[in-house]
């Protein structure tokens, strides 16, 4: 069995954070040995985030939160970084052991011309593992070479854009979070919005996702903006229900795959698409131009 206990790897963790007192110890306990660094870019939380943090060894730096991908591309810029790897993970994901020892087994052999690595991203929603459902697993390239990668400028799905090739290492990087079903809901209300500002600000085509090395990601993003918004709104949620419960056996997961798929395509997408007639609605008869979405507030 491989020790895992001493062996940090030339790498630097950014932590994105705000009130997260239930999941902060959790994922810097998973990073440590692991991360030569753990960087804290908090968005003035106001429980015992940062307060918990400080017991252990990390930097805290505080910034105003717009989008997840903002923040990280503050840190990039703000934030000298001497390790020559970077990690990027929410506070309410934790890395698994299986995915520190192949880090671990992986890191020396890694060929001078890879810049980033990908990462397979697993939910856990009320305790059960969802496996099927064609949302998780799924793979992220969540490490890059040190100035080598940054994080695309959109308000939902971001993904790191790297210089250079990729490989993918086996492990899961686990989301798991521990507020109520009720916080989980109010939270996608948020999401909810932003994605639809994302449909209005960053109308997308193949040029643009060929920027982004992780293939899948760039298919994901296509169909979405290609396929499932050419379908008849209001419908489509419905469609992909039924496309990921079916056809991705959403149903193999029990009774949390089905609440996890009603939640996320047919209650959420629904939610999605009366943002996105409010939003017209607004251009319409505010005359907001299209380069003025991004300001819309939606926290």
């Amino acid at each position: 069995m491989l020790d895992i206990s001493n062996t940090p790897l030339d790498l630097t963790a950014i932590i994105l954070t705000y009130n997260e007192e239930k999941h902060i110890k959790r994922c810097i306990l998973s990073l440590k040995n692991i991360a030569k660094k753990i960087v804290i870019v908090d968005s003035y939380s106001k429980d015992k985030t940062l307060e918990i943090a400080k017991k252990y060894n990390v930097k805290i730096y505080k910034n105003k939160f717009l989008h997840q991908s903002q923040q990280v591309n503050w840190a990039l810029s703000n934030i000298k970084f001497k390790t020559k790897w970077m990690l990027r993970i929410d506070a309410d994901e934790y890395l698994t052991n299986d995915l520190k020892k192949n880090l671990i087994k992986s890191f020396n052999k890694i060929n001078k011309n890879i810049s980033g690595i990908i990462i397979n991203r697993k939910v856990k929603f009320l305790d059960k593992e969802i496996n099927y459902g064609g949302t998780s697993p799924h793979k992220s390239l969540r490490i890059w070479k040190t100035g080598l990668g940054k994080c695309e400028n959109v308000f939902m799905d971001e993904q790191i854009i790297v210089k250079g090739k990729i490989i993918n290492i086996d492990g899961f990087l686990i989301d798991e979070n521990l507020n109520s079903l009720s916080w989980w809901i109010e939270k996608h209300k948020k999401y909810a919005v932003r994605e639809a500002i994302n449909y209005f600000s960053e109308k997308s085509n193949l040029q643009k996702y060929r920027k982004i090395t992780n293939n899948k990601a760039m298919i994901k993003k296509y169909l979405k903006q290609n396929v499932y918004y050419k379908l008849p709104i209001f419908i489509r949620p419905i469609i992909l229900f039924f496309y990921k419960f079916f056809l991705k056996l959403g149903f193999l997961t029990g009774w949390q795959g089905l609440l996890y798929c009603i939640l996320q395509t047919l209650w959420y997408r629904f939610l999605v698409d009366v943002n996105i007639l409010k939003i017209k609605k607004l251009i319409k008869n505010k005359k907001i131009h299209l380069n003025e979405i991004k300001n819309i507030k939606y926290n």
